[in-house]
């Protein structure tokens, strides 16, 4: 029942938007409950609880999935939804805790930033931008969201592991600890960074292929 308890599910609002991440037992209830239905990974057909338990009884479907989205219940075995959608919520979600500070994550340096290099005030796609610590590791700099900031990689190599007055480079402005509103987040963009371990390949549809990266979601002080 451990690895059953990690696995995740991705909840779709009823015009299929996403709209949250739920532990499965919960996203489970939801179906049982009459709130949501379960989505078939290959069809897209949708499936109130019995007729996901009917469906998903067949031997051979079931050991597609591996053996920690398979639970044994009421006598057969039911494979786990990766994603449900709602029966009758149409909201986004995901109002902003204003208590909470966004993740210190290279993807929210990058939106903080607004894709532009801090050093020459360029916009660059998001594969071309680095990290640059204002006060060099070496020197002592910490990776906190005052000393870290985006720049494009011509940047990055004329500062190296100097100070901003040794290179002779100037911010363009002044790197602070931003707030939700700041990173305009979107219900996408907040599931993605809930993602702590890679997702269902399932997941792709409604999120978009890069949520397996964790490299942009992993909190910077964990590096």
């Amino acid at each position: 029942m451990t690895t059953v308890m990690g696995c995740k599910t991705l909840v779709l609002s009823s015009d299929w938007r996403p709209i949250n991440v739920l532990p499965v037992l919960m996203a489970i209830k939801k179906v049982f409950s009459g709130r949501a239905k379960c989505l078939d990974p290959e069809s897209y057909r949708i499936y109130d609880y019995e007729d996901w338990l009917t469906e998903w009884s067949d031997v051979a479907k079931v050991a597609q999935y591996a053996k920690d989205r398979v639970i044994s219940l009421a006598g057969t075995n039911l494979v786990l939804p990766e994603v449900i959608v709602c029966t009758d919520y149409h909201g986004l979600g995901f109002k902003a805790n204003p208590q909470r500070s966004p993740k210190f994550s290279r993807r929210n340096l990058v939106l903080r930033d607004q894709s532009t290099c801090q050093f020459c005030g360029k916009k660059f796609p998001v594969r071309e931008l680095t990290m640059d610590h204002i006060i060099p590791k070496s020197k002592g700099g910490k990776a906190i969201w005052s000393n870290i900031v985006c720049a494009c990689v011509p940047c990055n190599n004329r500062k190296a592991d100097k100070s901003l007055a040794t290179a002779g480079m100037k911010l363009i402005r002044r790197p602070v600890a931003p707030t939700h509103n700041d990173l305009r987040l979107d219900p996408t963009d907040r599931i993605r960074m809930q993602i702590t371990s890679p997702a269902p390949k399932t997941w792709e549809a409604f999120l978009g292929a890069t949520i397996n990266t964790m490299y942009w979601n992993t909190s910077l002080k964990d590096d």
